[in-house]
């Protein structure tokens, strides 16, 4: 899998501000569903897994969160990145109740479940690198942040 190919320009946010998770969510389902890139049972599945599942991590780099589901509600993989004006609460990985606050998500649909295990990997290796950190925190522009994540992040290997 090339890992430049799950990120699209369409797919990038940058500077947008959510009252809550649930409309963030509610939000970019829609425009995934718009463009084919989930079923409609995918909004559901997202806020029921985060709920169960939390994403949420807090690294000496940045916050973020990293919601997904199930492969069945994905019709298509992508990378929807999300730097948000203003945090959100998110609880973190691993607990129920340690709440952090997050302002770039990165909501992953993968189709083979065997390949988001380094996926993942990838994404926190490149998350926890202050000069990956620096580029992305300065780009201000969807194009621009595609074309800098399509580099960055390349082939799975």
């Amino acid at each position: 899998m090339n890992y430049a190919d799950l990120f699209d320009e369409e797919l990038i946010c940058i500077n947008k501000e959510f009252s809550s998770r649930e409309e963030l969510f509610e939000e970019l389902s829609n425009i995934l569903y718009s463009k084919g890139y989930i079923e409609k049972t995918f909004k559901y599945a997202i806020k029921k897994r985060e709920s169960e599942y939390p994403t949420g991590l807090a690294t000496d780099v940045m916050n973020l969160a990293i919601p997904h589901t199930d492969v069945e509600h994905v019709k298509k993989p992508f990378i929807f990145v999300a730097k948000l004006k203003k945090t959100l609460p998110f609880i973190q990985m691993g607990t129920n109740e340690d709440v952090i606050n997050v302002d770039n998500i990165f909501i992953l649909g993968i189709k083979d479940p065997s390949k988001q295990v380094n996926l993942l990997s990838k994404i926190m290796e490149k998350l926890q690198d202050g000069i990956f950190k620096g580029n992305y925190t300065s780009i201000s522009d969807e194009k621009e942040m595609a074309t800098y994540l399509k580099q960055t992040f390349g082939s799975e290997k």
